[in-house]
């Protein structure tokens, strides 16, 4: 029974023997095929990673033209320890392959077998395009911005030092004016008036039966009051210091529209956003020529301001710049205070009008016109 019992255990045990052997087979076949696809990805990753290589030299061929000395290989963390380059944007490759590891991470030509692909990093100086990245570019340090705002800066401080002056000039002879043509229309009314009595009193002579006596009396009056009125006119040359006074003001009122004009070229140039992503070199070259014109008319600007100072002072002496100096305090401090009274009202009637759900159309203030300088200081960023 033993002998039948081996004789039956036999076969079944050379069939599992055969089974294992099958499938061990298959399990090599496996792994064979498993490598074999491996092996067709690594080597497809490297042929991607060096040219990925090669358009990245030749990019920085392009962008930073390489010395006549000859090529080698250079160690990426060795360069970065020696030298380190402004920040750029950064292209990175990692898989967790086995392959040849001739890519750019450097290293001896004998151990291209025995490298590996994972962790590889591939560095270069490239300008960063993406829109999320970690480099922060300044446009506000580059050499012509700072050179373009101290130019800005100073044309506008010249501009205003010229206005200011000129603007308050012109104040004083205003006030002058006014007082002088005031001066001037009273006493034109006053012989114009007193002309028609003396005529009106000749006229009506016999119908109100006025004595021969009374009308040459009062005609003799009448006419010595108008010879004196215009001869004390004359011997002041009222008309003519009018008419001076008039023509610098009419010339003041050219400058002021010429230096205004100044700053309003100069305005649009205020704001700093027409630097950012823009060319320096051109955006340089377009304020050149902004410059370059200013600065000619500059000239020609304080020669004109030189001129109407010289003809300024001769108008007005010290005396009369003390007189109305003081006189132009006194009204701008009464027209502050109306201002301030209405800008109260104002405040009072839209507060009123919020609190019933009324919006204005339009918020209106007053503004003293002569204090105003330069229209575009709200805007000033530069």
């Amino acid at each position: 029974m033993s002998d039948i019992s081996n004789n039956e255990q036999t076969p079944e045990g050379v069939e599992n023997n055969e089974v294992d052997i099958s499938n061990t087979n298959e399990i090599n076949n496996g792994l064979q095929n498993v490598f074999a696809t491996i092996s067709e990805t690594a080597a497809s990753v490297v042929n991607n990673i060096n040219t990925k290589e090669e358009e990245i030299n030749s990019l920085d061929n392009t962008i930073f033209p390489p010395n006549k000395s000859p090529a080698r290989s250079v160690n990426t963390y060795e360069f970065k320890e020696q030298y380190t380059p402004p920040p750029m944007s950064r292209i990175s490759t990692q898989d967790n392959f086995q392959g040849n590891g001739d890519g750019g991470g450097g290293g001896d030509d004998d151990d291209d077998d025995e490298s590996t692909i994972s962790g590889t990093i591939i560095s270069r100086r490239l300008p960063s395009t993406q829109p999320n990245n970690s480099v922060i570019v300044n446009w506000f340090e580059s050499r012509e911005y700072i050179v373009f705002s101290h130019q800005l800066d100073a044309l506008k401080k010249n501009n205003i030092f010229v206005l200011k002056e000129c603007k308050e000039n012109k104040r004083l002879l205003d006030l002058k004016y006014s007082d002088l043509n005031t001066n001037v229309n009273n006493i034109q009314t006053s012989v114009i008036f007193f002309s028609t009595i003396s005529g009106f009193i000749q006229a009506t002579r016999e119908q109100f039966t006025i004595s021969d006596l009374i009308v040459s009396v009062v005609s003799i009056t009448i006419s010595t009051y108008i010879s004196l009125l215009l001869s004390i006119s004359k011997y002041y040359k009222l008309d003519e210091l009018k008419e001076q006074i008039q023509n610098l003001r009419s010339k003041y009122s050219v400058l002021h529209n010429k230096i205004e004009y100044r700053m309003d070229v100069l305005g649009p140039w205020n704001s700093k956003k027409l630097w950012i992503h823009a060319d320096a070199q051109k955006k340089m070259i377009e304020w050149k020529k902004i410059y370059d014109y200013m600065e000619q008319d500059y000239n020609e600007l304080i020669e004109t301001k030189q001129k109407l100072c010289s003809e300024f002072e001769i108008i007005m002496d010290t005396k009369s710049r003390n007189k109305y100096f003081i006189k132009n305090k006194e009204l701008n401090y009464a027209n502050r205070t109306k201002i301030y009274k209405w800008n109260k009202k104002e405040q009072a009637l839209e507060e009123k009008m919020s609190f019933k759900d009324i919006k204005p159309i339009r918020r209106s203030s007053l503004v003293l016109q002569h204090e105003e300088l330069d229209n575009w200081d709200d805007n000033s960023e530069v």
